[in-house]
């Protein structure tokens, strides 16, 4: 539920706008509010006791942001009266960049931390310290407040997507995880390409091609180009003749469009959309073969 002053426009600060070049403080206290604060405890301190077994402690974690943003430390910052207070001063004074810098940070310090949780503790407590209740707070917070940034899978902030496209896009990246890696490293660089700060639409869709390109070509290891793997796939019918050809005719366009797959002396003509499509294409193509493939071999 968005603030009074927000949903009246009474905060200076709040446009209302799509958040994605900065980092209001109003966002940043929210973020030490309603997800930080939950997983911190005084650490290097016998007197405090984490009888929670928090994951993160407040004075390392000082001592890692002051060291990524190259900023001097001093006596309040490792003082256990002072410490709660002064990480909220240096969360506040971020610049916009180095706050997703330090949501990221979080996220990479939780993943770190999963392992002895897994070891030591009861798990099935401990769930509300884990990466993926990290992620689901932050990405409830940013999208209630029409941040553009999603924490993906593996703790990296990029576009958001539709939530129905998302869970179809983790569901393809979850698919290309066992026996298809180098799929999944294309289709990781394809995603990042087209959902990154920085847009690179032509590498985006080389990079949806070739991934679908890998897992073809790990089903029929004989074919040495995706259109032999496709004719494969239609001669032993893996799926449908009539969605082959539709990926046959993606593939055509890929090869044709000048800067794509190939270097070219036109310029390019590709839009954002264009690769957008492409990642989609690519997802539905690739769930489609591998779900028609582990049926085939019974390992679904």
């Amino acid at each position: 539920m968005k603030r009074f002053s927000h949903r009246h426009g009474f905060d200076p600060e709040y446009s209302g706008k799509p958040i994605k070049h900065e980092a209001p403080e109003w966002l940043k206290s929210a973020y030490q509010s309603q997800v930080l604060n939950s997983l911190l405890y005084i650490d290097h301190d016998t007197r405090q006791q984490n009888s929670e077994h928090r994951p993160l402690g407040i004075k390392d974690l000082i001592s890692q942001l002051a060291a990524d943003t190259q900023t001097e430390t001093d006596e309040h910052d490792f003082d256990s009266w002072s410490c709660w207070e002064a990480l909220e001063a240096r969360v506040l004074g971020l610049e916009w960049y180095q706050f997703f810098d330090f949501v990221e940070s979080v996220g990479h310090s939780l993943q770190d931390a999963e392992a002895k949780y897994d070891d030591d503790f009861d798990s099935a407590l401990l769930e509300r310290y884990r990466f993926r209740a990290y992620r689901q707070s932050v990405n409830e917070l940013f999208s209630e407040h029409r941040v553009e940034w999603r924490l993906n899978v593996e703790g990296l902030l990029e576009a958001a997507l539709p939530k129905d496209l998302e869970e179809r896009v983790a569901s393809t990246e979850s698919k290309i995880l066992t026996g298809f890696q180098p799929a999944r490293q294309h289709y990781a660089k394809a995603r990042r390409y087209i959902l990154s700060p920085i847009k690179d639409p032509e590498n985006s869709i080389k990079e949806s091609v070739s991934a679908v390109e890998s897992v073809c070509r790990t089903i029929y290891p004989s074919a040495s180009t995706l259109g032999v793997a496709l004719k494969e796939m239609r001669k032993d019918g893996l799926i449908s003749s009539m969605l082959i050809t539709v990926f046959e005719k993606f593939y055509a366009y890929a090869n044709a469009e000048p800067a794509v797959r190939h270097g070219s002396h036109e310029p390019s003509s590709v839009l954002e959309i264009d690769a957008e499509l492409a990642l989609h294409v690519s997802a539905a193509f690739i769930r489609a073969i591998i779900a028609q493939y582990e049926r085939r071999e019974g390992k679904s």
